[in-house]
């Protein structure tokens, strides 16, 4: 990655990012530098712990970490998610302790 972090910026999006390989990938991805999109299902319910923990990793380490609700076995919720990101920019650094909607 380039000295000022923008050049080789990507968008990631992580598929269960709530817990386990998806979570850690998700904070060591915005750890590099990258806008990644932690996409967990329930956000507001069992894993609204997992999107306070994804908020407060974010404001702790300036990274642009943002959680997503995707349930990748509904294709509408996957697209309404990705639809969601695409519509944000991508430049700011912007971190959420909710869930984007």
């Amino acid at each position: 990655m380039s000295e000022d972090n923008t050049t080789d910026r990507k968008t990631v999006v992580i598929t269960g990012a709530s817990s386990g390989f998806g979570a850690m990938s998700a904070r060591e991805l915005a750890r590099a530098g990258h806008i990644v999109y932690a996409g967990m299902r329930a956000t507001t319910g069992r894993n609204a712990p997992a999107v306070a923990d994804a908020g407060e990793f974010a404001a702790s380490n300036g990274v642009d970490l943002r959680t997503v609700e995707m349930d990748v076995s509904d294709q509408a919720s996957v697209d309404a998610a990705i639809a969601t990101i695409v519509e944000r920019p991508a430049a700011s650094t912007w971190s959420c302790t909710t869930p984007v909607t």
